[in-house]
């Protein structure tokens, strides 16, 4: 099969796609702008010559790309077309698909209510892109979401007409050593400086509550507003050397990495009811899935979340639920008391990750990923 696969903001969540899609047999052309596919670079080292790269230029539209993407397609004789993020001129996407009418087409919904529940205000570009939302969403064949959670939401607002896939944006690829707790206990909370995203007011509370334990935590983020400025301000305002940050717009992924894989917990202070595309609400585990969930699974950690968030039930064998930050302080120091407990909770990750592997995921899809979706009725997702 020949099939294209675009991405031109989230590298991190069209990786675990590519990786699923190249069984051996599939021809992959990546549509993605430059600061995607250094990326992809990045993480796929020399692998990155198995695929035919068309890349956005800095200055290019999004109709002359889109245009440039037809003429590919067509000469190339492409055949299915994965749209992993479209969060602007959908229009232009849309009238893309209108040329192409024989193209097999996935569309990943990261924000459910976004696309099926903007509402129009009175400029021309409020009611153009409703109408973009709207026509694109009717021209797809298919769509994705990250999360099993949040697929009954999906199918219910997308009307049920059309296959739902839950292609995940992890895939776990290396068994990783289970990490023990020593002298300290060393907690990440990942994901760039966000306060719609993560509610940082409860990480300083918890550094204030844990001041006479061995805890460290690490903000592993960046940020580019004033607002991470803040952060990292009162960050460089607290005496103890117990939080790390980093005052950059994007954390190296080989610091990432290392920082991730060295850690003992991932924290998610998810703002779980929130509004980030446009205003419009959204619920984190029912109408949007976390990136942060799938960075656990990559690095199979244990991790601590809201009680109120949403998770796939796979994942609750190795995840501690809070309802405040001192219930979170009464279980570091149930775990720096109970090391073996820890130990426990570190194999239930590694085997949760275990459900994400290439090989569990393509088993689960098949067919997908062999032959996009001739063989495939919306029933049979």
């Amino acid at each position: 099969m020949k099939l294209g696969i675009q991405e031109t903001e989230h590298f991190e969540g069209v990786y675990p796609v590519i990786r699923l899609f190249d069984n051996g047999h599939n021809t992959i052309y990546l549509f993605v702008n430059q600061g995607t596919a250094d990326r992809l670079y990045d993480l796929f080292g020399e692998d990155a010559k198995r695929y035919f790269w068309v890349i956005r230029l800095n200055n290019e539209s999004t109709w002359s790309y889109c245009n440039r993407m037809i003429g590919i397609i067509k000469t190339e004789e492409i055949s299915f077309l994965y749209l992993n993020t479209v969060s602007m001129h959908h229009v232009v996407y849309a009238w893309m698909l209108y040329r192409l009418p024989k193209l097999q087409t996935v569309l990943t919904v990261h924000d459910v209510n976004c696309l099926f529940h903007d509402k129009p205000r009175l400029s021309p570009r409020s009611i153009i892109k409703y109408i973009g939302k709207r026509l694109l969403s009717k021209r797809v064949n298919a769509f994705n979401t990250v999360s099993e959670t949040v697929k009954p939401y999906l199918e219910s607002e997308s009307g049920g007409a059309r296959a739902i896939f839950t292609v995940p944006g992890a895939v776990y690829e290396a068994k990783l050593s289970v990490t023990f707790i020593d002298d300290n206990i060393k907690i990440v909370i990942p994901g760039s400086i966000d306060r719609r995203r993560r509610n940082y007011e409860m990480v300083f509370e918890l550094l204030t509550l844990t001041l006479d334990m061995p805890v460290q935590f690490i903000l592993l983020g960046g940020g580019d507003d004033d607002y991470a400025r803040s952060i990292w301000k009162r960050c460089s305002e607290i005496e103890t050397r117990r939080i790390t940050w980093y005052e950059t717009r994007i954390v190296d992924q080989e610091v990432f990495d290392k920082c991730m894989n060295s850690c003992h917990f991932v924290w998610v202070p998810s703002v779980v009811e929130t509004s980030i595309c446009d205003g419009i609400p959204e619920v984190y585990g029912i109408t949007k899935s976390s990136g942060n969930i799938f960075d656990i699974i990559k690095h199979a950690k244990p991790f601590i979340v809201p009680r109120s968030l949403v998770i796939d039930p796979v994942m609750e064998s190795s995840s501690f639920r809070y309802q405040n930050a001192t219930d979170i302080k009464d279980y570091l120091n149930y775990m720096i008391s109970h090391k073996a407990a820890y130990h426990e909770m570190a194999l239930a990750a590694q085997n949760v990750s275990g459900s994400f592997t290439i090989d569990a995921i393509r088993k689960k899809q098949y067919p997908l990923f062999e032959s996009g979706l001739d063989k495939i009725s919306h029933n049979a997702v």
